[in-house]
């Protein structure tokens, strides 16, 4: 009986995912509005209804297949990061997250294709995508004040500040990076923000005193 209730529970395990991979090939070619729950469970080797029986509604699916995809980026993506704290867990962190772009491109384009149709054709995944955002945010937030409680950032910077800066220029860079990855060295663009970043928030150092002045995340408008 549990044998067979579990060779049960892996066939739909493995449909499961069958569905999901056929989504992310769909959604990356028609967006989230474009892609057919029918159009999923057929494109997987199932009926048209699967995807529906299986996930309850498009909105759950798409949710699903947000959730897939991130766990997926987070294993490969910071799995290396363990034991590295502070500033150095900050600068890994950065490169990691914008090398894990380049590890995926239809799950990276289709992470990206969700967030912005949450902005206006499926409104009621935008939840989903802020969580996921906030939810990155929060790491480098951390980061920041880990480093700070260690004396390796400078205890003036704002923590809550700067993981927006942050995490709007590694969102903002793997955009134009998914527009243009052709010229685009992304590897290259994340070692600058990485050193760019390292040198800013610093502690220590002889160019302490300029930093400030000299890093577009602390610059004082002229009034």
């Amino acid at each position: 009986m549990k044998k067979r209730h579990k060779a049960n529970k892996d066939r739909r395990s493995e449909s499961d995912k069958r569905l999901l991979d056929a989504g992310l090939r769909l959604v990356a070619q028609k967006g989230a509005a474009g892609a057919t729950l029918a159009d999923i469970g057929l494109a997987a080797g199932f009926s048209r209804s699967l995807p529906l029986e299986r996930f309850g509604s498009k909105h759950q699916f798409l949710v699903a297949l947000v959730d897939r995809t991130e766990q997926w980026f987070n294993q490969w993506a910071f799995a290396e990061l363990q034991g590295k704290q502070g500033l150095e867990g900050l600068t890994a962190r950065i490169e990691a997250h914008l090398m894990s772009a380049t590890a995926n491109w239809e799950a990276t384009s289709v992470l990206y294709l969700l967030f912005f149709e949450s902005l206006t054709l499926v409104p009621e995944l935008r939840p989903r995508m802020t969580a996921m955002g906030h939810g990155y945010r929060t790491a480098l937030r951390d980061l920041i004040r880990q480093g700070q409680a260690r004396g390796e950032i400078r205890p003036e910077v704002d923590p809550d500040v700067e993981a927006t800066a942050l995490f709007g220029a590694i969102r903002g860079t793997i955009t134009l990076w998914l527009f243009e990855p052709k010229t685009i060295n992304l590897k290259r663009v994340a070692r600058a923000l990485s050193e760019n970043t390292r040198r800013s928030l610093a502690a220590t150092g002889p160019a302490r005193a300029s930093r400030r002045q000299a890093s577009p995340l602390h610059r004082t408008p002229r009034r």
